[in-house]
């Protein structure tokens, strides 16, 4: 708690020290990135440059938990394409299987709906998180120049998106739902054998469409998950297999409260106010509360998440501490509203010295 209270007290120094610099215009992620905009190329390479250089050498401890949490790319494992199941390994009388690509016409039509939740769509991430084997992962390229200064225009601390992929990684640590994990990250496939490029088994379920569930994805998830070899193509329309599919269904839905759970956990990190599925927006408080009395420690918080026994029992314990006591919740969220005005106030500064 006095870390952090610290962390509100340094941030309002800092403000405090720029805003007796010139009156400059008031500071918006839009209006930053436009004066960017109107720089050469080469300038606003070494405007972003010179920030990071800057920042690397402030002495404040809430921006330095994100940018100490960036590594080299050679720590992460490189993305991957994602997997789907083979009939041929669990229902050999199914049909073999052809992926559709994502611009083809049957496949918009056959997974309307079905989208990927982005996590902080208005960040520029080179480092995420991989559902399906539980490690962070890095893409073929780094973010460019202008990526890194939009995402300190909005708020983001450099390395931000390595952030959020580790403290990800830190709190999916349950063995239970790494299972879960890593079933419902495969593709989604249809009964006629037609695999869905860019979506996942995850993405199908929440999007509330009416799905179809093959034999082989049905099995898979008997013998993966449940770790049960009862049950063998073609499974018999009755009440076992329904039974069956109810088991899937609670799995998915203990998966996506944990997901979602984690989710706003690693972009609370990283910001006051996050863009969020609506759905689970009213978590953004709640997880708030949980950095502040952690003191910002991802391990701490996933211990709490373990001893806990999952989310419905942990919201219900944060919820009762809260009505007692929002300060926690107020604190963490002007740290970090405070971190993201910084932040422009130092682009501020470096542009007009750039001459714009």
């Amino acid at each position: 708690m006095r870390a952090l209270q610290r962390t509100v007290a340094l941030a309002c120094t800092v403000s405090l020290l720029l805003a007796q610099e010139p009156a400059a215009p008031p500071l918006s992620a839009a209006g930053v990135i436009a004066r960017y905009q109107t720089l050469p190329p080469t300038k606003r390479a070494e405007v972003t440059r010179n920030i990071e250089r800057r920042l690397t050498r402030e002495n404040y401890d809430l921006l330095q938990s994100i940018q100490g949490l960036q590594q080299g790319r050679a720590a992460y494992a490189m993305k991957a394409p994602l997997l789907w199941y083979e009939p041929r390994e669990f229902a050999p009388v199914a049909t073999a299987r052809t992926v559709i690509r994502a611009n083809a016409e049957s496949h918009q039509r056959a997974t309307r709906g079905m989208r990927p939740c982005q996590l902080l769509p208005d960040m520029a991430a080179a480092v995420t998180y991989d559902w399906q084997r539980g490690t962070t992962v890095a893409d073929t390229t780094e973010l460019s120049d202008d990526q890194r200064f939009t995402n300190m225009a909005r708020g983001y601390a450099p390395g931000a998106d390595h952030a959020v992929a580790r403290v990800l990684a830190m709190l999916d640590q349950n063995p239970q739902q790494r299972q879960l994990g890593e079933y419902f990250e495969h593709l989604y496939a249809d009964r006629d054998g037609a695999v869905f490029a860019g979506v996942t088994l995850y993405d199908a379920w929440r999007s509330g469409v009416k799905i179809e569930m093959p034999d082989t994805d049905t099995i898979a998830y008997a013998r993966l998950v449940l770790g049960t070899e009862a049950y063998v193509a073609p499974i018999p329309d009755n009440r076992r297999r329904e039974r069956l599919y109810q088991k899937l269904a609670n799995g998915y839905a203990a998966h996506h409260e944990h997901r979602t759970l984690c989710m706003a956990l690693a972009a609370t990190f990283t910001a006051a106010d996050p863009q969020l599925d609506p759905a689970w927006q009213n978590l953004v408080d709640r997880c708030h509360w949980l950095w502040q009395v952690h003191a910002r420690d991802a391990k701490a918080v996933a211990n709490h998440l373990r001893q806990a026994g999952g989310r419905s029992d942990l919201l219900f314990e944060v919820d009762a501490a809260m009505t007692k006591d929002k300060e926690p919740v107020h604190l963490h969220r002007q740290a970090m509203a405070q971190l993201a005005d910084y932040l422009r106030q130092c682009l501020d500064r470096e542009l007009r010295e750039a001459g714009v």
